[in-house]
This record gives structure tokens, C-alpha cells and sequence, in this order.
């Protein structure tokens, strides 16, 4: 047995309503759409809230879900609470949760004016205030007949739930969902009883939770706020703060978080971004704590155990939150209480687990493979084989880590004198410390493994030939396009590659050619420096880092605005002239410097001779498949071909 020397207070049990959590960490309410699309459990979910229990929580929670399936859920595949037919379904959540060790809740929700709806079928809302100035008329103000069933719904799934065997439940009245439409002004320009005043604008979801309290007396309730909205006219502190002390009433945890999931900028707050910094909330939620006299939990960008800690023991809050932390490496917690803290593997807040639930997708990880999953990796080979593997950027290291733990014979090698591909680029601007941490710990983690390492060695098919391994995995990325245009040789062209890493200095004022990921990324680097900065790209703007994930492509092009760099789309470079660079429509932008950023190109050479030598027992992974890859898309296809290697 492991004895806790290092988190005396995470560690402390907390009795809430006769209810024992076994510690102070919860699993977050997140969107994983593993649910059939009728919202029923499938064996995905009950495999996934397997996994999310063995964490180590001392309870979970299943986000967003939806009051009124049929028309007020954001996203298909959410859990189906509505109807009796899917207490079978969530019992044996319930029961699967225990058995490894946590407890169970839900986050009963109704999105509102976010809701699925369409002129016909309008959006249950306070008002009639649309999303991001889209069209009016797709939404309906409730009536009193509408307060009461949306009132009755969240009573009914309260006690559906307890009928399932649910001991707790969560209440969502932040992020701007319906109750927090209500209570925000930004979403609620009633002139009734129910808008106007603090205190009408926070009477139906008053109403609510008094109700659900009524309802399920036993059921310890947990109650979500933002403790403001970060957006024009929104929510401020003062006033949620003023909701909770009333809301305490009915229920038994205070949840802190923040933000307004329905307008652009604070949605940035909700889901954190790669720009956010540590432990969002903390400051928030300790205020909280004055005020009120029930347990307080915090959520938002708290990343290890340590902090966690650090905020209990300090009587910041009571109960910890997280879910990107537990995504990134499930056994935070046991390598944490174990004093390796520093094996952990960091999340890049890069939000692809997020940026799923967009298109309809279950959640995945980027840099976590193995998310939701329970496979024991090292029981996977069936005997040790001779694995190759060509090139050291995030495929390569994490092919070459899994082929290690299932018992390989790896050898990775890599034509520079360093592991990390092009990636050791990507993390040098200083927003991007948390891929900086990932990378870190990937490099350190493959040199740790039973994986033998050669740099400076550039793979041919005649080495293949003579090192005669079982498999061969090519990761050998992408390569930085240079086109062929009139004046790129000029002196003053530069290359983002050596713009990022600062062994070219770049002038006052610069255009950079690219409106890419990376090429937005690095104007954002040189105008936080001071320079005067444009892009310019022959895409639309609209088109713009388009596969960036949602909330990070809102927040990237937030912090382009603050720092005045101009955006030129639908103009094509056709030459670097003297007096500038001239485009096809015939204008003529004048810089210092210009940065060419305009994407890259698979490096398949050695990938396309080894498939075209060897039919069997070659796999391409990562850049070097097709161009626009994503660090995701890389780690996940990496781990797939290491574990068919058997």
C-alpha cells in the first residue's frame, strides 16, 4: 500500500446530505457523445465512465444533459435521461462507476436559445436574443406554460435519476445555458417579473432548484455557476455571487466556472484555451467560499495534483475539478500519490477533445490515445519483434514508446541530433507553453523507455534492407513549402522556420504570407514583440486555420485584434519586388520583412519506396501521410500501427 505523504488535504473524505465522497477531486461534466443518438447507453459509455472512475475520483460527472431530449440538447448522442425506458441504462452507469470506485452524477441542462431549432420548431429561451447575431425568429420567449414544464422536466430527470440509483445530481445554471440565461442581462430582456432586477432575473431558476430540493430531499445537489461571463453586458461577479447565497438554499455544492458558451469571447473562459493561464477560477471560488456556508468546488485549467492541494489546503476551495488533466493522462493521480508527479503527461489545451463534439464525433485526445480505453498495452505482442522507427517528431516517439511497452525490440532514428520534428518550432512563442510542457515531457519520455535512439542517421531502403526488421513505422513529417515565386530568394523573404526560432531577425513592419495555423500564430509572435504586422493569404478569410479547433480559433483571432495585426484574405502573391510584394489583383504591400508561411508538404519519399519494396509490415503515420495533419491526428495514428504489430 501507498501511504499519502504528499496530498494530505485532496485526500480527505467530505460528507455531504449522509453522502461520503472518498476524496476532493471530481471528474468535470464534459460532452463525450458516446450515448447511441436516441441518447441510450451503449457499451462505449459504460466502458468510458469505467475509465473516467478508475482515475481515482471521488465522483464523476456525465455532462450536458439535456432535460428535453428530443429539442434542447446541443449535440446528438447525449445521455437520455427523459423517459423511464433509460433507467436500465443509467443504472447500470451507476452501478459500473461504483464498482471502480467512484460516484456517479449527472449534469441535468437545457440549452435554450442553443438548442437544436429551426422557425418551426423554435428554441425554449428568457428571450428572443439569437447566437451570434444570427437570425431572430428561431426562437421563442417562454410563458408561464413553458416555465412550468421546463420546470416540471428537470424534476422529473431529478427523480428519474434517484429511481436509477444516482445519489447525486448536477444543476446547470452556468455558461450561459437556459437558467443562466435567465439570471445573465446579456440573454434576458424580459419586462415581466422574471427580467429586469437581479432578483426577477433569478427567480425561475430559483423556482427550479426549489423544486428539484422538493423533489429528491436525499440527493446531495450540486449547483454549476459562472461567477461572470466575460462578455459585453454579461454576467458580473457581484450578481452571480448574489445568485449563489439565494441558490444555497436548495442545494449542496456550489460549482465555480465561468464564462458564456453562446457568445464568442467567453466561450473562451468555458472551455480554456491554450492563452488562459493556471487555475482560472481559484480567486473566484474563494470569494465564494466567504459568502457561503456549503462546500465550494473550482474548475478551470487546474493541472495537476499539486495545485489541487495547494487550493484545499489553503481553503480555496473544497472540491477540486478537472477533466482535459485526466484526459491527457488517466493515471494522474496514481503516478501523482506515488511521487513521480513529473511522469505525468500534460495536456496542450489544443481542445480536440472538444472540437468532436462540433461535428457529431465522440470525444478523443490529442495527445492521449488511450483515452476511454482500458487496454494493457505490454499483453498486446505476441512475441518481441525487430520494430524500426523512422523519425523522432510526436508519431515517432509516441510509435516508438508503445512498441516499447508492448515488448519490441525499437529502434528509432532520427536524421537530426534532436527528437521532436517540427514541433520543436510550433512551442516557441511564448502562448504556447503548454505544448512546450507536452513536448518536454514526450522527448523525456521516449529517452526514459527501452527504445534505442540514433540520431543523425538518415534512413535509405538500403539500411532498411540491412537492419531486416520485422515493421517498419515512417514518420518522417513535412517538410516547409517553398514556392516557386518571383523575388522569394530576396533577402528580406524569410522563412517561418527561422522567423519562430530567431536565427533570422525580422524588421518594424512584416507581412506574413500564410493564413494558416502556423502563419497566424507566428504574426501573433511578432506583433506581441512590438512589430507591425499583416497577413495576407489568397483564401477568404473565413477559411482561415479552419481546422483549428472552435474555441482556440475565436481566442487566436481575439489576440490577432488586440495586437492590430491586419488580415488581407482573397489575394494571391504573385512576386517580391523591390518596392514590396505585389498580389494578382495588382496591389502592392510594402514590409521589411516578409515570412513565408504558406503550409507544408508530406515528406513520403522513403514512405512510398518502402511500401513500393515491402507489400506488408510498413506503416506511414503523421505529417507525412497528407498534409494539414494535427497533433492529434499524428499521436493516434501512431499508437494504432505500434499496437497492430503482433
Amino acid at each position: 500500500m501507498i501511504k499519502n505523504n504528499l496530498y494530505p488535504h485532496v485526500f480527505q473524505p467530505i460528507s455531504i446530505r449522509g453522502l461520503t465522497l472518498k476524496n476532493r477531486l471530481e471528474y468535470a461534466p464534459t460532452v463525450v457523445l458516446k450515448c447511441s443518438p436516441e441518447g441510450d447507453v451503449t457499451q462505449e459509455m459504460l466502458d468510458y465512465v469505467a475509465w473516467q472512475a478508475d482515475t481515482g475520483v471521488g465522483y464523476l460527472t456525465i455532462g450536458n444533459t439535456p432535460v428535453v431530449h428530443s429539442d434542447s440538447s446541443a449535440w446528438t448522442c447525449e445521455l437520455n435521461v427523459t423517459n423511464d425506458k433509460c433507467i436500465h441504462g443509467i443504472e447500470q452507469m451507476v452501478r459500473t462507476a461504483r464498482e471502480h470506485g467512484a460516484e456517479m452524477s449527472v449534469e441535468l441542462a437545457h440549452a435554450g436559445r442553443g438548442s437544436s431549432h429551426d422557425p418551426k420548431n423554435p428554441a425554449l429561451a428568457p428571450s428572443d436574443v439569437p447566437l451570434n447575431g444570427g437570425p431572430l425568429g428561431c426562437i421563442k420567449p417562454m410563458d408561464r406554460a413553458d416555465m412550468d414544464y421546463i420546470r416540471d422536466q428537470y424534476v422529473d430527470c431529478a427523480v428519474r435519476c434517484k429511481n436509477a440509483g444516482l445519489r447525486m445530481i448536477m444543476i446547470h445554471c452556468a455558461h450561459n445555458n437556459l437558467l443562466a440565461q435567465f439570471i445573465s442581462p446579456a440573454s434576458n430582456h424580459r419586462t415581466d417579473e422574471y427580467g429586469g432586477s437581479l432578483e426577477n432575473r433569478m427567480r425561475f431558476p430559483l423556482e427550479v432548484l426549489a423544486a428539484v430540493r422538493k423533489a429528491v430531499p436525499d440527493m446531495v445537489i450540486e449547483c454549476r455557476v459562472s461567477a461572470q461571463e466575460d462578455t459585453e453586458d454579461g454576467l458580473q461577479f457581484e450578481e452571480s455571487l448574489q445568485f449563489m447565497e439565494k441558490a444555497q438554499e436548495y442545494v449542496d455544492i456550489m460549482h465555480i466556472s465561468r464564462g458564456n458558451i453562446f457568445f464568442n469571447y467567453g466561450s473562451t473562459y468555458t472551455i480554456p484555451t491554450y492563452f488562459k493561464g493556471r487555475q482560472l477560477n481559484v480567486a473566484f471560488a474563494q470569494e465564494v467560499k466567504k459568502r457561503l456556508h456549503i462546500p465550494v468546488a473550482v474548475v478551470g485549467n487546474i493541472t495537476s495534483l499539486e495545485e489541487a492541494e495547494e487550493i484545499i489546503a489553503n481553503g480555496k476551495a473544497d472540491i477540486v475539478v478537472m477533466a482535459k488533466a485526466y484526459m491527457a493522462d488517466a493515471d494522474i493521480i496514481h503516478k501523482s500519490v506515488r511521487g513521480f508527479a513529473e511522469r505525468v503527461r500534460p495536456c496542450t489545451r489544443c481542445d480536440w477533445c472538444g472540437n468532436a463534439n462540433n461535428f457529431g464525433t465522440s470525444m478523443r485526445c490529442a495527445v492521449n490515445p488511450m483515452l476511454g480505453k482500458k487496454i494493457d498495452v505490454s499483453m498486446l505482442a505476441g512475441r518481441s519483434k525487430k520494430v524500426v522507427v523512422v523519425g523522432g517528431g510526436p508519431a515517432g516517439m509516441t510509435a516508438a514508446r508503445t512498441c516499447a511497452q508492448m515488448g519490441h525490440d525499437v529502434v528509432l532514428c532520427e536524421k537530426s541530433d534532436s527528437l521532436g520534428g517540427l514541433l520543436k518550432i510550433a512551442t516557441i512563442a511564448p502562448f504556447k507553453e503548454y505544448l512546450r510542457l507536452y513536448l518536454e515531457w514526450a522527448i523525456k519520455a521516449t529517452e526514459a523507455s527501452n527504445v534505442k535512439i540514433f540520431y543523425n542517421t538518415e534512413i535509405t531502403p538500403e539500411l532498411i534492407d540491412e537492419l531486416d526488421p520485422d515493421a517498419v513505422i515512417v514518420s518522417t513529417g513535412s517538410d516547409f513549402i517553398w514556392p516557386q515565386i518571383k523575388g522569394i530568394d530576396n533577402d528580406n523573404v524569410l522563412s517561418v522556420a527561422d522567423v519562430e526560432m530567431h536565427t533570422a531577425e525580422c524588421g518594424e513592419n512584416v507581412v506574413v504570407c500564410g493564413g494558416g495555423i502556423v502563419g497566424m500564430e507566428c504574426a501573433l509572435m511578432l506583433a506581441m514583440e512590438g512589430k507591425k504586422v499583416s497577413i495576407i493569404d489568397q483564401m477568404p478569410l473565413e477559411d482561415w486555420a479552419k481546422e483549428m479547433p472552435v474555441f482556440n480559433h475565436i481566442e487566436l483571432n481575439y489576440q490577432l485584434d488586440k495586437y492590430n495585426v491586419k488580415r488581407i484574405g482573397g489575394e494571391r502573391i504573385e512576386s517580391f519586388e523591390e518596392d514590396g510584394l505585389h498580389t494578382s489583383s495588382g496591389a502592392v504591400y510594402k514590409a521589411d520583412s516578409f515570412v513565408i508561411a504558406l503550409g507544408v508538404k508530406p515528406n513520403r519519399k522513403l514512405a512510398d519506396e518502402l511500401l513500393a519494396m515491402y507489400p506488408e509490415d510498413v506503416y506511414v503515420v503523421g505529417d507525412c501521410v497528407s498534409s494539414g495533419r494535427v497533433l492529434g491526428d499524428a499521436n493516434n495514428e501512431a499508437f494504432a500501427a505500434a499496437i497492430s504489430i503482433r
